[in-house]
């Protein structure tokens, strides 16, 4: 469920695309493998901030995850996990694409005591297109 919230719309200044994987048996092993990616059904575009985890919260979020190095903020919805991944487009003003990277969500923290975001705790983005700005 998607709900709108308290979260105040200043931090949130990124515009992502949450997306799920497609999932295939492979026919030789049996085993599942994702074939592509699509986006949500339901609103799959939202505004996000993109932080970049430091120091002591760095190291308090390897202790648990390893691999976690950022932290996407979005407005509260219950239909995330950690099988989702985060796509991320760097445009410039006429809309051409400077770069585009891709976030695995390694786990989604909802913060429940004001249900107004959700902290999806991500690797390393892959930058799949384009390069430095």
């Amino acid at each position: 469920m998607i709900r709108q919230s308290g979260i105040k719309a200043g931090p949130l200044n990124q515009r992502v695309t949450i997306q799920r994987p497609i999932v295939m048996v492979d026919s030789d092993s049996g085993e599942p493998v994702v074939t592509a990616w699509e986006d949500l059904p339901a609103d799959p575009e939202v505004w996000a901030a993109i932080e970049t985890m430091k120091g002591m919260e760095y190291l308090a979020s390897a202790e648990f995850r390893s691999g976690v190095t950022t932290r996407i903020r979005v407005r509260w919805r219950d239909d995330l996990n950690s099988a989702m991944r985060v796509l991320f487009r760097l445009m410039k003003s006429d809309g051409t694409l400077v770069r585009e990277t891709v976030y695995e969500i390694q786990s989604v923290l909802p913060q429940y005591q004001s249900m107004s975001e959700v902290h999806l705790m991500c690797a390393d983005g892959v930058i799949t297109e384009g390069g430095q700005p």
